[in-house]
């Protein structure tokens, strides 16, 4: 595990005070000059105005040597390391927002994740857990493609969006980073257990919270701050206008990031952020080539899978092709919708399956 200087000692023991900030500790700093000086002045009992109760109260009860020395050896036995603003490993773009995280932490390798300078290192990728197959399948090609020319892929290991971008990361080797709204030892979702640890061998979970901490609602859009900032560049696939992604945008805007956004068909609600910020000035994006060349990189990599206007499509296959830029569909409803017989529907399916148009999901429904 990393080796901590005494004033990151005291900076990872004032992360865990109850109802600490970042706001509130970089006032601390500023009163008192280090994190060790606060120590010492609460364990001698000075004077603190300004200061609120509880964290008054908070930080004397936690004033210990012994309290010290038990944090680090907690975060030891869970194999959760710690970043400090101090250390030359703290993430250049995230230390440039306001108030960032005093103290990191993390499960994986940290060191040289994040790169320094203008160069594009890192691209964070957010949309909304309920995503079509076609937004999740998009984004784990560009995280792919963008993994395959050097770019760390960063998310927030939820379920849908976040995922793909993950699994997109890792399927090409590539490293990724995943933002919890929890401690770096609490795997959230669950279903994603088997996600957590591959990233943690391929990359880091990341969180400012300390070890234990729970995914609580209110963690999350704290969260997001990070993920916005972590990247020079944002990326937006599928989402409503409201919610934890929109909050994401809106934090990168403010920061300054350049944010992608990959447009939508107008009548799904999960186009309506993409579209709206594609509106106000993002730029659009269809596979990761357009976010490299942005950036004046060419991609090394081609797209999996193409580009549909290089296949031919009778009538039929033109109609159920369109049917399903609207979400996945089962025969049934694709019969209903174009009024074709289900026998002629089924064929065409068979064949646009066979050339890797659509693919065939679990409960006899098809996608894109």
């Amino acid at each position: 595990m990393r080796n901590y200087s005494e004033e990151e000692k005291y900076w990872i023991w004032l992360s865990h005070v109850p109802e600490m900030t970042p706001k509130a500790f970089y006032s601390i700093l500023k009163e008192f000059g280090c994190a060790g000086d606060f120590f010492d002045a609460v364990r001698n009992a000075s004077p603190m105005p300004g200061l609120p109760g509880k964290l008054a109260a908070g930080a004397s009860a936690a004033c210990s040597a012994g309290r010290v020395s038990e944090i680090i050896a907690h975060m030891n036995m869970k194999g959760i390391g710690a970043v400090t603003r101090l250390s030359p490993d703290y993430p250049e773009t995230l230390a440039a927002i306001p108030y960032p995280p005093p103290v990191l932490y993390y499960k994986g390798e940290i060191t040289g994740l994040f790169g320094s300078g203008p160069e594009l290192r890192c691209v964070s990728i957010v949309g909304t857990r309920r995503c079509t197959h076609r937004g999740y399948e998009l984004t784990r090609r560009i995280a792919e493609e963008l993994a395959g020319n050097g770019i760390t892929a960063v998310s927030g290991m939820a379920r849908g969006i976040d995922t793909a971008a993950h699994a997109g990361a890792l399927g090409a080797g590539g490293k990724t980073v995943a933002v919890l709204g929890c401690g770096a030892d609490v795997i959230y979702p669950a279903e994603n257990e088997e996600l957590y640890h591959r990233i943690t061998e391929n990359g880091a979970v990341i969180s400012e919270l300390p070890a234990g901490t729970q995914p609580l609602s209110e963690n999350f859009p704290v969260r997001n701050r990070i993920i916005a900032g972590l990247s020079k560049a944002v990326l937006v696939v599928e989402s409503e206008e409201e919610g934890g992604t929109a909050i994401t945008a809106s934090m990168a805007i403010s920061y300054g990031r350049d944010v992608f956004a990959v447009p939508g068909a107008p009548y799904l609600r999960t186009s309506a952020l993409s579209n709206m910020l594609v509106a106000r000035g993002a730029v659009p994006v269809n596979g990761a080539e357009d976010i490299l060349g942005y950036y004046g990189r060419p991609s090394d990599k081609k797209a999996a899978n193409g580009d549909i206007k290089h296949i031919q499509l009778d009538f039929l296959q033109r109609q159920i092709y369109n049917l399903l830029l609207r979400g996945d569909a089962g025969i049934e409803s694709i019969a209903s919708s174009i009024e074709y017989p289900q026998n002629e529907i089924n064929s065409a399916l068979t064949m646009m399956e066979l050339c890797g148009m659509v693919k065939r999901l679990p409960g006899g429904r098809y996608g894109l």
